[in-house]
């Protein structure tokens, strides 16, 4: 957390040096968003093949915890590069997602992914609040996504076999609102609101013996997830004066 902080004193001390041609309008941006998550799925899920999974085979497996898609409320991160089209639309690269229990690996659990998405600003359409210094915006988009956990299935039975699970790859759409806030020109603030559906097929149950299955009912292997963060971005005007 101290790392965190001092990286995010170095981005905006960067950032306040910056010439003053960097705007908030057309041109690149970079930045983060930081807050919480919370996320829902399918437990017991029914697989083609159940047996291949070691841990399924004791009496006392759990499988309501063994096999399913809801993974990762808590702290969510995303990490955002984009390029802004005349101020009224912007195409972005979104890398992060949400992660529970970060201080136990033994049950940590994430619903991360990788999206390609499309922010509008409506208002740079209205000239009327043209001097304003806030810009709402609705974004949609889709990309590769994973379900990663670390079920605690049979307790009374010792350790796993196997210690982790994913359904991965996968794909999921993403969208949601927010709105920026410009304190100066080149840096924004902003309040983010984000929705990611996830649609799983393969049930990874060892990575190292690449041993994998999927769902009887491809319904049953869905996840949903609400994230909610601030973002800190950095805008930068390449356009010549």
């Amino acid at each position: 957390m101290v790392k965190l902080r001092k990286c995010f004193g170095v981005l905006v001390l960067t950032a306040l040096l910056l010439p003053a041609s960097a705007s908030a309008g057309d041109g690149l941006y970079f930045g983060f968003n930081l807050g919480g998550a919370w996320t829902k799925g399918e437990r017991n899920i029914r697989l083609e093949n159940l047996a291949l999974d070691p841990d399924s085979k004791f009496a006392s497996s759990n499988t309501d915890e063994l096999v399913r898609t809801d993974g990762g409320t808590g702290f969510a991160g995303d990490f955002r590069l984009g390029y802004n089209i005349l101020g009224v639309v912007a195409i972005e690269l979104l890398m992060g997602g949400s992660f529970e229990n970060l201080s136990d690996p033994d049950a940590f659990a994430t619903n991360f992914g990788i999206f390609g998405l499309a922010r509008f600003f409506p208002a740079q359409l209205f000239p009327e609040v043209a001097d304003r210094f806030w810009d709402p915006y609705i974004f949609v988009g889709g990309g590769g996504h994973a379900v990663i956990y670390k079920p605690d299935a049979h307790p009374a039975d010792g350790k796993m076999v196997n210690k982790a699970r994913a359904w991965w790859p996968s794909a999921a759409v993403k969208y949601g609102f927010g709105c920026d806030f410009y304190p100066v020109p080149f840096l924004s603030l902003g309040l983010d609101f984000g929705f990611t559906n996830g649609f799983h097929e393969k049930y990874v149950i060892d990575f190292d013996d690449d041993i994998s299955t999927k769902a009887v009912d491809d319904s049953q292997s869905r996840s949903f997830a609400f994230q909610v963060t601030a973002s800190i971005l950095f805008h930068f005007d390449f356009t010549p004066n």
